[in-house]
């Protein structure tokens, strides 16, 4: 191995970039399923999302057959001329007070049977009304949504005593290097749990990234049970709903172990062995749902009661410019020889509906 105690090298940046994503493809996973992406240029990445209109909401009151006015939780996907569906009657939007969150609609419209209205029951979007003749229709639009993260610091030094690095030691040739290595896990480690646990993080010259638990919001269930296949379908279902699965997506099963064992044992009395078989045991490294086949991956770095389904293809690992893992040698300072591995980060992660979690699994 090739000493690093050069005088020409002390104070230059040496990447070590690809030594990190070697490291222990077990303990990093994430880290080592997405590896690195371009750098960004600012401490707080931004991103822009564009987000269509919603196409359904729900009511919040009950109506009567007779009653004209609706109460829903969002107006925003509905303007007047709107026909929409509540159950099997078609109503006409004929009025919309956006401070009420009140439509007013004509009810059972295109001879339609009105019907009673119940709370909590799904009303649906389904097309504007179109005039022959009619006068252009008043454009809207939405605008972009803007997103952010924050890059993160990870750092660490070397410290080699004269001493240390004199006496042999059984199996080292390059104690500083050895050294080094093991300071490359921790920090490879360091930046995995803050892309899953990270939370938004701003004090003075201290910046934290936020991770995927925090960014994920929309598709989040609390199962509150044990963990099956059922659970994991009816997540992707609602991905679904919220448009993820509309670019396909490469779409990953994560869980720590607890629940890795879980899925390998879920529906376990639907497999049948044949008569020549002589092993027992099952493992399961892919899901089968109604939305794809997801892999499975082990994360020990995840809570025990958690599991995410993600779209890998939406999230992204950005080092800011010039600041990606390097190691610097500091040279000797007294009796010992010094160095540093500084790196600096941020996570992105576009389109949070597309993914989504379960926790409070037993």
């Amino acid at each position: 191995m090739a000493k690093v105690f050069n005088a020409n090298l002390v104070g230059k940046k040496e990447s070590v970039v690809d030594e990190i994503l070697l490291l222990n493809p077990h303990q990093t996973p994430l880290l080592n399923a997405l590896g690195f992406a371009e750098a960004v240029t600012a401490v707080e990445h931004v991103w822009f999302e564009d987000e269509m209109f919603a196409d359904e909401t729900t009511t919040t009151a009950s109506a009567l057959v007779g009653d004209t006015a609706v109460v829903v939780a969002d107006v925003s996907p509905f303007r007047v001329g709107s026909v929409i569906k509540i159950v099997d009657e078609l109503l006409y939007v004929s009025a919309i007070n956006t401070g009420t969150k009140t439509l007013t609609v004509t009810r059972g419209y295109a001879s339609t049977t009105a019907a009673a209205i119940g709370s909590g029951v799904k009303v649906e979007f389904l097309f504007d009304e179109g005039t022959e003749g009619a006068d252009a229709r008043a454009a809207r639009s939405k605008a972009r949504v803007r997103k952010s993260n924050l890059t993160q610091i990870f750092t660490d030094s070397i410290d080699i005593s004269g001493t240390a690095q004199a006496v042999a030691q059984y199996g080292i040739d390059n104690l500083y290097e050895y050294e080094k290595q093991k300071k490359q896990l921790e920090l490879a480690l360091q930046l995995e749990k803050a892309l899953i646990n990270g939370t938004f993080y701003e004090n003075g010259q201290v910046r934290q990234m936020r991770g995927l638990r925090n960014f994920i919001t929309t598709n989040v269930t609390n199962v509150a049970g044990a963990l099956t296949v059922d659970k994991i379908n009816t997540l992707a279902q609602t991905i679904y709903d919220a448009g993820g699965f509309a670019t396909g997506g490469d779409y990953k099963i994560m869980v720590a172990a607890k629940q890795k064992i879980a899925l390998s044992n879920a529906d376990a009395n639907k497999i049948q062995l044949t008569r020549g078989e002589n092993k027992r045991g099952q493992v399961v490294d892919f899901i089968v749902t109604d939305f794809g086949e997801f892999e499975i991956v082990l994360n020990q770095n995840l809570a025990a009661d958690e599991l995410f389904l993600t779209d890998a293809n939406r999230l992204s690992i950005h080092p800011l410019v010039t600041r990606e893992f390097s190691h610097t040698y500091l040279g000797t300072k007294g009796d010992y020889q010094t160095g540093q591995i500084i790196g600096e980060y941020t996570f992105k992660v576009e389109q949070e509906r597309a993914h989504g979690r379960l926790k409070g699994l037993s």
